[in-house]
């Protein structure tokens, strides 16, 4: 039996250390470590995508404002715009291809799939190179974004039509014919109350 008990603990001292001489446990450190290290690198590269969505973001509101400068020209007080047909006029903005009746995005401009990735999906996860993106996803992370940058400019109600890429925002009164009234019977009113 003495001589079993020696086999085992032979088996179970060598187990402990790896080839080199480093225990388990520190081997697994040393892996937490290159995980962290990998993580790090990868929230770089999603940092990378949040500064460029950002100059995107800017250049569709400088589109957006253009639209909406434009309806009110033409004395409306609203316009509903397109966030996706917005973003087909923006330098270097992702493209999209059609393949087996899907969008997918073709090119990433100045940017990277893998930095989109990164900062959308978290950095837990490893980007695949050649995995296809779908570009309605790509729409979906900056339209929200997108929609609250719209809102900052003081608009009466700017929302997100459920469903769909379009963007309504709405300036001035809420309705010019009720003004109008309005301005016309306090004007009448103070008319009476003056006498005339």
């Amino acid at each position: 039996l003495k001589g079993s008990s020696q086999e085992r603990k032979g088996p179970g001292r060598s187990a402990r250390m790896s080839d080199n001489g480093v225990c388990f446990a520190e081997r697994l450190t040393q892996v937490v470590a290159e995980s962290r290290h990998k993580c790090r690198g990868r929230e770089h590269m999603g940092e990378k995508w949040l500064e460029r969505e950002s100059k995107l973001l800017d250049a569709a509101l400088d589109l957006f404002k253009l639209r909406c400068t434009r309806a009110a020209e033409q004395q409306q007080c609203e316009a509903t715009v397109s966030f996706e047909v917005l973003t087909r006029d923006i330098p270097n903005f992702p493209t999209r291809i059609v393949k087996d009746s899907t969008y997918l995005v073709d090119s990433w401009g100045e940017g990277a799939a893998e930095w989109w990735f990164y900062a959308t999906r978290g950095t837990t996860v490893a980007w695949v190179p050649g995995t296809p993106v779908l570009f309605a996803e790509v729409l979906e992370a900056m339209i929200g974004k997108f929609v609250d940058r719209a809102q900052s400019l003081g608009f009466r109600a700017c929302l997100r039509e459920a469903g769909t890429w379009k963007v309504t925002a709405a300036w001035g009164l809420p309705d010019e014919k009720a003004a109008k009234r309005s301005r016309t019977e306090s004007e009448a009113t103070g008319d009476a109350h003056n006498g005339r």
